[in-house]
Parts: C-alpha cells; sequence; structure tokens
C-alpha cells in the first residue's frame, strides 16, 4: 500500500502527463491555426494585387469624336464634336481589354456644329444647353460581347434627365493607348425633350438620335 507522500506524488505525475499532452495538443492546434491563417493572408493579398495592380486608370487622349445625328422632314442631319473629357479605369491582358470597371465621360452640348448656324442655336435650345451645358455618360456595367465587342450600360444624362442607356462598344488596345469606337440610338421623348423643328415648324427632327463615338484612351502615368 502506497504512503500518502507515494500516492500524491504519482497524481502529481499523471497531472504534469496530462498537461504536457494538452499542452503539445495545444501547440499542435495553435500550428495549424497559424497555418490557415498566414494562407488567408496570402489569398487576399494575392486578390488585391491582382484587381487592384492590374487594373489601369485611361482618360481621354486629344481630338477625340463625338456625333450626334438624326433625321428630319427635310434632310438627315449630323452635328459633331471635337471635345470630351473623361476616364476609365481598365485590364489589359494578353492584347485584349479583359475588364472594364469604371468609365466616366462628359462633353459641352455647345462643342457640337452641324455647319449651320440656326440648326446649331435650335439644337442647343431644345437640349436646354445654357441651364445643363454638359452631357454625360457614367458607365454601371460592361459585358464582352465577343472579341472586342463590348456592350457597356450606364446613366446618359442630357438636360438634366437621366437615363440607363446600352452602347454597344469596340474597345481595343493600340500600342501603349486603348481605342473605344461605338454608338447607341436614344429618343429625344425619353428624356422630356421635344424634337426641335424650323421654318415655323414646318421642317421637324425625328425623335430618334444616333450617338457616336470615337476617342482613344492614354494610360495616366
Amino acid at each position: 500500500m502506497l504512503s500518502t507522500f507515494e500516492s500524491q506524488t504519482v497524481i502529481a505525475h499523471k497531472y504534469m502527463l496530462t498537461v504536457f499532452r494538452f499542452s503539445d495538443l495545444n501547440q499542435k492546434a495553435m500550428y495549424q491555426f497559424s497555418k490557415k491563417v498566414f494562407l488567408l493572408a496570402c489569398l487576399s493579398l494575392g486578390f488585391i494585387a491582382f484587381n487592384g495592380f492590374s487594373q489601369q486608370s485611361y482618360e481621354v487622349a486629344d481630338k477625340p469624336e463625338m456625333k450626334v445625328s438624326g433625321t428630319s422632314t427635310l434632310h438627315d442631319w449630323n452635328m459633331v464634336s471635337s471635345e470630351a473629357s473623361g476616364s476609365a479605369s481598365l485590364r489589359v491582358s494578353a492584347g485584349k481589354v479583359t475588364s472594364i470597371s469604371t468609365a466616366k465621360f462628359s462633353m459641352p452640348v455647345k462643342a457640337l456644329k452641324s455647319g449651320k448656324g440656326q440648326m446649331d442655336n435650335n439644337a442647343y435650345k431644345a437640349l436646354e444647353a445654357d441651364n445643363h451645358p454638359q452631357i454625360s455618360f457614367t458607365l454601371l456595367e460592361a459585358n464582352q460581347d465577343g472579341g472586342n465587342g463590348w456592350k457597356a450600360t450606364g446613366r446618359l444624362q442630357i438636360a438634366g434627365e437621366s437615363r440607363t442607356v446600352p452602347f454597344q462598344l469596340r474597345v481595343a488596345p493600340q500600342g501603349n493607348s486603348v481605342r473605344v469606337n461605338g454608338s447607341a440610338k436614344i429618343k429625344l421623348t425619353d428624356f422630356g425633350l421635344e424634337p426641335p423643328t424650323a421654318v415655323f415648324g414646318t421642317i421637324k427632327t425625328g425623335d430618334e438620335m444616333t450617338i457616336t463615338i470615337d476617342m482613344n484612351l492614354n494610360p495616366v502615368n
């Protein structure tokens, strides 16, 4: 039969073994937990790098061509502008644009010219250029539509009214730049505007117009 001292020694020994086993298990658990945290941190940093650093900011280069065209009871017409500003965030990979995350462009209404002063004045009046001097577009969503084709849907603002409009675009790298061209059809009445008239209302402009863009985007250093 064990003495009291021996019994206490055995109990203490068993307790220490239990503590060491628990400590060993705890160290293994902490090691596994640390590995998981480290892997998650690496994945997070990789995701941030891929989505942040691979995106490139671009801005509209000089001399873009912005055209508004339509019909009338007399003849078809065009108004052209070489003034526009804006920016976009794109990802280019293997010679193609693979992602368009943001884009915003604007154009002065009175930069549109037809070559006919009276027609221009009628258009500016119809578009309420004095109160709303800019036409702007803010991208909401861009989806590839085969090859270099893209469907870019955004909010087009004319005369203070904003509507969702889809543009069919071709977006393709050219050297360090990216060329963007395409068009969208709109109706003036969708923006609460009356199609302009001339010669005491005898010449009437059609409700539908086509907005065509052709511009280069240069990378922002």
